[in-house]
């Protein structure tokens, strides 16, 4: 039970589906690991990506979503933003899910039916509630950053509520909230099916985050009397801001059942990187994947170096 939730923490999917490289890497390494926190909280890590984008003449283009991934003759020549505006390229790497990169920005036309059947066929994993909060922080002492807590130890730990992870960053790196306060970060899994927006969407939301409230009393009993700032997330949330499938963690592709593809596509100059291609779900996974792709384009040797 114990490497159920291990695995399940890590892929979204319990042992017998996850991968043995993937969780026996965080077991060895745990006997020797300590906590390891970016100052500025995951932000800095995007600051960082940026800059080394930047530095190898790349250019960062923010709120302008993709509309269609543009291909002649079988080859990838650029993509259309929703604004109209056309970018040509003679290679495209998309980092959107499967079914996204398949059903949304190529059309049915560009896409060879194997393909399709595939990204159509893939299984889903569940969405997630979101809590985050703004806590008053004074009289909270022996505090500690990351908890999960099991609500009813003989439930599966799939069933959407029961298993909850905390994040508490602000006890690394106090300079995430003002003086005297806690941010905090709680999720559970959520099916996508069933929320639409609409009379009863606050009320439904509302409720369906009271386990990762509970769960977070088992660590700070009093911590609805703390709360400053409030905001609740859904599926939909993740839907919209993530732009995802159903706002899906990813593809619940088990091991044994099938494999995660690689980089490259049915369509010449087309790649794709992220959590539906090799090796993975997960941050570590997904960056692996993008190095995965650049090795795939320029010699393994040349990436190393700008590594």
């Amino acid at each position: 039970r114990l490497i159920d939730l291990e695995c399940f923490l890590l892929s979204g999917l319990k042992a017998h589906g996850t991968v043995a490289p993937e969780i026996a890497f965080m077991i060895g390494e745990r006997s020797r690991s300590v906590i390891e926190y970016p100052v500025g909280g995951s932000g800095a890590i995007v600051d960082a990506l940026v800059r080394g984008l930047q530095r190898w003449g790349g250019v960062l283009r923010l709120g302008t979503p993709v509309e269609q991934i543009l291909v002649k003759s079988g080859t990838a020549t650029g993509v259309r933003l929703q604004n109209g505006e056309i970018i040509h390229a003679p290679i495209v790497i998309s980092n959107a899910t499967i079914w996204d990169t398949y059903t949304k920005l190529l059309r049915p036309e560009d896409v060879p039916e194997a393909d399709r059947k595939i990204a159509l066929s893939t299984p889903a994993i569940d969405s997630f509630m979101h809590l985050h909060l703004g806590i008053k922080a004074e009289g909270i002492e022996g505090l500690t950053g990351h908890h999960v807590v099991v609500h009813d130890s003989n439930v599966d730990i799939t069933v959407p509520g029961n298993t909850c992870m905390i994040s508490i960053p602000t006890v690394w790196d106090a300079n995430l909230a003002p003086p005297g306060h806690h941010a905090i970060h709680a999720y559970t899994l959520e099916p996508y099916a069933g929320w639409e927006y609409g009379e009863f969407y606050q009320e439904k939301k509302r409720s369906r985050a009271q386990s990762l409230f509970q769960a977070l009393e088992k660590i700070i009993p009093d911590v609805r009397s703390r709360i400053v700032l409030e905001s609740i997330g859904t599926p939909l949330t993740h839907a919209r801001f993530l732009r995802r499938y159903q706002g899906t963690y990813g593809p619940a592709i088990a091991a044994g059942t099938g494999t995660f593809p690689g980089p490259k596509t049915a369509i010449k100059g087309l790649y794709r990187v992220g959590d539906s291609t090799m090796p993975g779900i997960g941050i570590p996974a997904v960056a692996a994947s993008g190095i995965l792709c650049a090795n795939t384009l320029v010699n393994p040797d040349l990436t190393a170096q700008f590594l």
